[in-house]
């Protein structure tokens, strides 16, 4: 075998090695990289299903708490307007009773003994158009069902003797009662309260559907025995802004929300579903492609989820099943997000449809094809130009020393007449140095001739890596060029030249010659209002010498006169005397982050139907206004406003009508104060009015004079005209109080005077008016999910009462 084939077969056999090495290598880690991408999409859509059904829980948990607080204020009403009849009494006759249970509608014959209210028997009314005692009072005044229950036994079964809740015929459901056990043994939560002397919040199921409602036991003279229980409540289904919430949620581009019920006769229901055929059928029954009872599995991650809870988390767990809608389509791969909401017997399911992002994953998936594609192309694109410098490397090698073994026979022959002319250092130039020894005169010949060929070589060096040099300038320019950040370079030389500017600087309007030239000074682009203070920063903090580089946000004025907000990235390039040398950095558009953070901050803050501030921001100010009050010595004014039978607006013309006089009657209150006051929308028809810094009670006064007479112009709103009056509640700090909580108080008592005293008037606060009040506590703080207030703000009013 000849030298130049072992040279060219051994060179060949080490770039076949690292090219598979490297194509191998390559391979393993897309392979590596495509579990990964597939982890990580996984990951996102636990995250994105886990937030949706976080944030419809939390919504959840917003609307009962606002119900509670609803249900145990009506509650109260109708308590008192039972006390105010003379309270529950039983007589001395004994009343028959064919009594039926509402759970599994048995029946029975009881007698027990007649149920007084003011010393008179309240009947046996079961017909709706026949008034009952207490109980239709409390449904005109709070718009829900009212109920009394009598204590049938020892055990605790509740029976309704007077009641509005209606049957499927329409008649009173009178003589149904709560048994103390469920149909499956379990006790029943409401009665097992009630018998332990504690009143029940929550979904419960009356009569023949399930409703929020809120019990209260009643009990015998000496305040120990339970003798019977006060109800009020509505239909769980009437959430209809929480269903539409609900509804309007989508997850991904196909997924959605739905609820299911959890225990009793809703198990495994369809509660909420954005597919209507769904609704109201049974989960428990519904197979998925391999025949898996798709309810069963949900309902048993939710009792699972229930195990989980934790003080301040909500549990998620997850599940992954085949499903389709309807008949007509496809089955999907699904992954559900789970968790239970245990007040309402919800159980709560967020679910994507894998496929919705099975176009990010395609993409990854052609990115790697195609990388590994391209480094199968260069590895072969090696081996190819390995083999082609080994050819001629392996000739380069073989031919000088053909040469020699020529020359060497015709010096052995005697002449002289020719040279070898190589210098190296290998076996080849030892012969050559040798060859050259014996002539003299060709040494200086030689030299000169490798002095040339090392400044050739040289300068072919440093021409490649010019080449080279320029060829990534360009693509350096390319990539700032197509990014979204632009980039820029001052000098200070020439009065702060601009040296450079990319060319995605056209997304504001200008050209780089604009800046470079001189026509335009970059600094004269930002806007007046932040200009003194980002150069003043800019100087501040070069003068630091932060080798990191410092960040600023300023408003950009665009060519067209628009304004944006940009962060800077600047960093101050010094030399070995630590003078600035030239100042670079980038500037990226930021104006969609601060438009979503102005968003935000309005829904966290702001009613969102009226505009005005919420009840957050209401006590805010109000805690810095009482604040500077004392430290200046000033009184601070604070109404209490509430509309005069706004309810009958809603009842009679529709919630869109009364939206709009909530609207009209915001924009006159604002009409009517300074620029430092503030109108606070609390909820429903409640607002207050903050008078910060006043001197005397006439400037009060004068401004509650002013709203009456604004508000005393009717209203417009569609073809009507409505007549909306207000009631005020007037307290000045500190003559009514020096706490924020007994201030506002105060100020809703003297508002139910102004009532009581034919509405449509203000009153100031007076001692007197605490004796016999019903008012409690006014709440001062905000509800602990800020960005749900804005939602709170526009839920119906029809659940407000009639003031």
């Amino acid at each position: 075998m000849k030298i130049r084939t072992k040279i060219i077969g051994m060179g060949l056999l080490l770039v076949l090695m690292t090219a598979f090495s490297i194509v191998g290598v390559s391979i393993d880690q897309v392979h590596v990289l495509d579990r990964s991408i597939s982890e990580e999409l996984e990951r996102f859509i636990h995250n994105e299903t886990r937030k949706v059904v976080e944030n419809v829980y939390l919504m959840c948990r917003a609307v009962q708490q606002q119900q509670d607080e609803a249900l145990e204020r009506n509650l109260g009403v109708a308590k008192s307007l039972l006390e105010g009849r003379g309270g529950v009494a039983f007589g001395t006759r004994n009343i028959h009773w064919r009594v039926v249970n509402q759970a599994d509608h048995g029946s029975r014959d009881v007698t027990l003994p007649e149920v007084l209210v003011g010393g008179r028997w309240i009947g046996k009314n079961p017909e709706m158009g026949v008034a009952s005692p207490v109980v239709d009072q409390a449904r005109d005044l709070l718009g829900m069902t009212c109920t009394l229950f009598q204590r049938m036994n020892k055990s605790g079964d509740m029976l309704r003797v007077a009641t509005n809740v209606q049957k499927e015929d329409g008649t009173r459901a009178i003589g149904t009662y709560i048994p103390h056990k469920n149909p499956d043994g379990s006790p029943n939560r409401v009665v097992e309260a009630l018998l332990q002397g504690k009143a029940f919040s929550g979904s419960s199921f009356v009569v023949n559907d399930w409703y929020v409602t809120r019990y209260e036991p009643l009990f015998d003279r000496s305040g120990k025995e339970v003798i019977g229980a006060l109800y009020v409540g509505y239909l769980q289904r009437s959430l209809s802004s929480l269903r539409s919430g609900i509804l309007d949620i989508v997850v991904g581009k196909t997924g959605y929300v739905f609820v299911l019920g959890g225990k009793g006769s809703q198990r495994g229901k369809m509660l909420i579903s954005p597919q209507s055929h769904l609704d109201g059928i049974n989960m428990l029954t519904e197979a998925d492609r391999q025949g898996q009872l798709v309810g069963r599995r949900l309902l048993q991650t939710a009792s699972q989820v229930a195990g989980d809870r934790r003080q301040g988390t909500i549990p998620v767990r997850f599940e992954r099943y085949l499903w389709r809608n309807s008949p007509d389509e496809e089955y999907r791969e699904k992954m559900v997000a789970i968790t239970y909401f245990e007040p309402w017997d919800w159980i709560i399911v967020a679910g994507a449809n894998l496929e919705d992002y099975g176009d990010i994953q395609q993409h990854f998936v052609r990115s790697l094809s195609r990388a590994i594609f391209l480094i199968s192309v260069v590895a072969l694109s090696i081996v190819l130009f390995s083999l082609v410098v080994g050819y001629y490397v392996a000739g380069g090698i073989v031919r000088p020393l053909e040469k020699a073994i020529a020359l060497f026979d015709r010096i052995g022959k005697g002449r002289l007449d020719r040279r070898l002319d190589i210098r190296r250092k290998d076996e080849i130039g030892q012969l050559a140095s040798a060859f050259d020894c014996m002539i003299d005169n060709l040494k200086a010949v030689t030299a000169s001739r490798n002095e040339l060929n090392r400044e050739i070589i040289e300068r072919t060096r440093m021409e490649s890596k010019l080449r080279a040099t320029s060829a990534q300038h360009k693509e350096l320019i390319s990539i700032v060029n197509n990014s979204p950040a632009v980039a820029f370079r001052w000098s200070p030389a020439g009065q702060w030249k601009v040296e450079f500017v990319s060319n995605n600087v056209n997304q504001f309007g200008y050209e780089p010659s604009d800046f470079t030239s001189g026509n335009v000074n970059l600094l004269s682009i930002i806007h007046p209002d932040d200009a003194d203070r980002a150069i003043a920063e800019a100087a501040t903090r070069m003068e630091k010498n932060e080798e990191d580089g410092f960040s600023l946000e300023f408003r950009l004025i665009r060519r067209n006169g628009d304004i944006c907000w940009v962060d800077a990235r600047i960093w101050a390039v010094r030399n070995e005397r630590q003078e600035v040398a030239y100042v670079q950095g980038v500037l990226l558009d930021v104006s969609d982050r601060k438009k979503a953070q102005e968003r935000v901050r309005q829904l966290a803050f702001y009613d969102g139907l009226t505009g005005l501030p919420n009840r957050a921001l209401c006590i805010n100010r109000l805690e810095q206004s009482l604040a500077q009050a004392d430290r200046d010595a000033k009184s601070v004014g604070i109404m209490y406003l509430d509309l005069d039978r706004f309810k009958t607006i809603n009842d009679t013309y529709g919630h869109a009508a009364g939206d709009k006089v909530l609207q009209a009657s915001a924009q006159r209150l604002n009409s009517c104060t300074r620029r430092n006051d503030t109108v606070a929308r609390l909820g429903g028809d409640e607002m207050v009015v903050l008078l910060p810094g006043v001197d005397h009670e006439d400037q009060i006064t004068a401004v509650a004079r002013k709203i009456l007479k604004v508000m005393a112009v009717p209203f417009q709103v569609q073809s009507y005209e409505l007549e909306v009056t207000p009631s005020i509640g007037i307290v000045v700090f500190p003559q009514h109080g020096r706490e924020m909580g007994e201030l506002l108080k105060r100020a809703d008592i003297a508002m139910y005077a102004a009532k009581n005293m034919g509405r449509n008037r203000y009153v100031y606060f007076t001692g007197d008016m605490e004796q016999g009040s019903r008012v409690v506590d006014v709440r001062v703080q905000a509800d602990p999910v800020k960005p749900l207030e804005g939602f709170a703000a526009g839920e119906p009013r029809g659940a407000w009462s009639e003031r």
